[in-house]
């Protein structure tokens, strides 16, 4: 068998074992991840957290601390969301402490999520396609829509992709936001997003959610 044949012939006979290896490795990143959320690891937490996830969460945690109201309204509805939550659950000290170290980490470290809620998510089998996973979350309390998982691979590891995760919720906020514009407070002003973050935390968010802290 010539050289060039019979290594077209090992490829071919690898593939099968390499398309199966993928998803599994993928599943693994997703339980180490979990695991991290669980035990409050925010240092392993972050390893496995995509570096455009690490960006946005950066930006969204400046605007926390510095973007006025005015600016702040002219964002579309899950980026005013994604800010007024970092407002509404936390002080401005721990906001400024975020910003001092990993974001991610932070959050983890604070265990800043239902334990209970996250230990109970389960994974569909991820499909792979190159550098990107999915899978269909199961377990997941409160949505109101399905919620597929997103991975990539960045050198090496499979690391959750929070950007690709929320596109749905975004477009879905996209496609609502001239309904929900009509939700208005006593003054006129836009009521919806205030009336989210009571839906999801239970907790009525305080007039001056607007602003940053002082």
């Amino acid at each position: 068998m010539r050289p060039r044949l019979w290594l077209a012939t090992l490829l071919i006979g690898l593939l099968p074992g390499v398309a199966l290896a993928e998803p599994a490795a993928v599943a693994e990143s997703f339980d180490a991840y979990k695991q991290a959320l669980v035990e409050g690891d925010g240092a392993a937490a972050s390893r496995l957290t995509a570096s455009d996830t690490h960006a946005f969460l950066a930006q969204t945690l400046d605007r926390a601390l510095t973007m006025e109201e005015a600016e702040l309204r002219a964002l579309p509805l899950l980026d005013q969301i994604s800010v007024l939550m970092l407002r509404h659950n936390m002080t401005g000290a721990q906001l400024r402490a975020m910003t001092e170290s990993d974001p991610v980490a932070y959050a983890v470290d604070q265990q800043a999520f239902d334990m209970d809620e996250v230990q109970k998510l389960t994974a569909e089998p991820f499909s792979v396609n190159g550098t990107q996973a999915q899978a269909s979350l199961s377990n997941l309390k409160g949505s109101p829509i399905p919620v597929t998982v997103h991975f990539k691979e960045e050198q090496g590891t499979w690391r959750f992709d929070l950007l690709s995760s929320i596109a749905p919720f975004r477009a879905v906020f996209d496609t609502q936001a001239g309904l929900l514009s009509k939700l208005q407070t006593k003054d006129g002003k836009g009521g919806a997003v205030p009336l989210i973050i009571h839906l999801i935390t239970g907790r009525a968010p305080d007039a001056n959610i607007w602003n940053p802290p002082g």
